[in-house]
């Protein structure tokens, strides 16, 4: 009998497309949305099948809310689950000791938005899809580049069943996140910075009876963050020591439960019967980072493939939309500028230009508020408990609030660009 191996009898699909996107986050779905509503060739890849496969950050800042009113989508938006924030409170031992208020932004962007990530992909890959130009690839990963003389031409995929996918294309966005593998494939290089603190996050049901705003809570015992989520639902994160989870998880989750509760005792009602095991929670490796070149011929990068931002302030989301926006105003600019060919990065550059000192500056601040919660020394706890309300009242506290809400820098979307 003769056996035949269909692996090699599979031909390389072909595609001709004018900008692949990889990655079907935040910032990959508006960046491929916006190109498609513009006329632009465009083509999505999620390597994943499924856009809810692991924890995602569900807060977006009133920038995005302003943005997403300025292409006509937030009513759309607002149909999905989600919770107005107007504000988030950080707690020092039963004591507020500051609020950051949203609601005393000028309307009507003076709110966020807690809303969970896999309905919102999916209706941006759903409103990209009604433009004939748009194509998404879901379970297809990157597997290499298609380089010429230095310059990016497009990239070779695989999706699950094994098949083989060759795009050319004149300019490859990497949107994959912080272990960009388009960032790896093109040897762009990285400076990382680490943060003294790791995140444990899990889900859980609302406390019954309880409605806690986005909070953060500082006791003797440790850090707690409480994110609603839906209408009966929480997500929880623990700040832990750098690298220390293994010893987290040999002592056992009984013993975390009992931490968790000593620091919010209501979590008793719920987690007790809720939290069993460490396979219910993530673990964010909290570090900083800064690609040092976004753009090279042919390539741009954008989110956390260009930067990574730590979760103070909830900044991950935000950043990312912003670079998309701003990538798409550069991108239309530039295949107008150049009617052929990949697109060259002197006309890319000027995304990066933009953009790389405001997520720098964000970051820096994220800095400086994990510093003033590490504060453990009596001494400075009580500095920080003195000093805390006084710097609310502040004009300097309110600019780090306007930066926190709508970023360092103006970004708008060009809507000119779109087809009718």
């Amino acid at each position: 009998m003769n056996h035949t191996n269909s692996v090699f009898n599979r031909q390389r699909k072909i595609i001709d497309v004018d900008v692949a996107v990889v990655g079907a986050g935040p910032g990959g779905c508006m960046l491929s949305y916006l190109l498609a509503r513009s006329g632009v060739r465009t083509a999505l890849l999620e390597r994943h099948h499924r856009l809810d496969r692991e924890f995602r950050g569900y807060f977006f800042q009133p920038s995005v809310v302003k943005l997403f009113d300025q292409i006509g989508l937030l009513e759309d938006i607002l149909h999905i689950s989600h919770q107005h924030v107007s504000k988030f409170t950080f707690v020092d031992h039963g004591k507020t000791l500051f609020e950051v208020r949203f609601d005393e932004l000028e309307p009507p962007y003076n709110y966020g938005l807690n809303i969970p990530q896999p309905p919102l992909l999916e209706f941006f890959i759903g409103q990209a899809a009604r433009y004939p130009n748009f194509t998404y690839f879901g379970g297809t990963a990157v597997t290499d580049l298609i380089e010429e003389e230095g310059a990016v031409h497009g990239l070779i995929a695989r999706n699950h069943e094994g098949d083989e996918l060759e795009m050319r294309c004149r300019l490859l966005a990497g949107a994959d996140g912080r272990h960009s593998t388009i960032r790896k494939l093109a040897g762009l290089s990285q400076t990382i910075g680490e943060f003294e603190f790791d995140f444990v996050w899990f889900d859980m049901p609302q406390v019954p009876g309880k409605d806690y705003p986005l909070q953060i809570q500082i006791e003797d015992e440790g850090m707690l963050i409480y994110i609603p989520k839906g209408e009966d639902q929480v997500q929880v994160g623990w700040v832990i020591p750098k690298k220390t989870y293994p010893e987290l998880v040999k002592k056992g989750i009984e013993d975390f439960v009992r931490t968790l509760i000593a620091v919010k005792p209501d979590l008793q009602k719920v987690l007790p019967h809720h939290l069993r095991s460490f396979k219910q929670c993530s673990v964010l490796d909290i570090q900083v980072g800064m690609t040092d070149t976004w753009v090279k011929d042919g390539l741009l990068l954008l989110g956390d493939a260009a930067h990574i931002a730590s979760p103070f302030s909830g900044q991950g989301n935000s950043l990312a939309i912003q670079d998309a926006v701003i990538a798409h105003d550069t991108v239309m600019k530039a295949l107008e500028a150049e009617d052929r060919g990949i697109v060259p990065a002197g006309l890319l550059k000027r995304y990066e230009l933009y953009r790389k000192p405001a997520v720098a500056e964000i970051q820096s601040m994220q800095a400086m508020q994990a510093r003033l919660i590490a504060m453990k020394a009596p001494v400075l706890l009580r500095l920080r408990r003195m000093l805390a309300p006084l710097i609310r009242r502040t004009p300097l506290f309110h600019q780090m609030r306007n930066k926190i809400a709508m970023g360092v820098q103006q970004v708008d979307v060009n809507t000119t660009y779109f087809t009718r």
